[in-house]
């Protein structure tokens, strides 16, 4: 029987929330499947996009369910079914627009409505390449 816990994988299931236009399917494309997506192919997410990403941890077996959800306003409604059983949540800003930014606490307050305290939330400040200030403190030569 433990052998068999062993190799049964712990499934995990994130979600990428955030403005429309933050990056969040370049983060998924860029960690499920090690590429960068090109800014002339990039495109609006209609609804939801998911991957699936294992991976080891501490000699464990781990299966990432990774849920890009659309920032758009008219998907709201579709995308609070999505926050059902999710043990993680990354919410997503663009560095270099103030008002993704701004959008985080309304982004959190919803997170308050759909899922439980215990679920584990983390910010991330995307498109650091875009914002000329950020750019400059970030690069090896300033």
């Amino acid at each position: 029987m433990a052998s068999q816990d062993k190799a049964s994988p712990v499934n995990v299931k994130l979600l990428l929330i955030g403005n429309s236009s933050v990056g969040k399917s370049s983060l998924l494309l860029r960690f499920s499947d090690e590429q960068w997506l090109p800014e002339d192919e990039s495109s609006a997410t209609i609804g939801v996009d998911f991957r699936v990403h294992k991976m080891e941890v501490k000699g464990k077996k781990v299966k990432l369910s990774i849920w890009d959800t659309a920032g758009q306003e008219r998907f709201r409604t579709i995308t609070s079914s999505y926050y059902r059983g999710a043990q993680g949540i990354i919410l997503v800003y663009d560095v270099a627009n103030r008002e993704s930014f701004e959008a985080l606490p309304r982004w959190y307050s919803e997170l308050e409505t759909y899922v439980s305290p215990s679920v584990v939330k983390i910010i991330v400040g995307n498109k650091v390449d875009k914002c000329p200030m950020l750019k400059a403190r970030t690069s090896p030569n300033a």
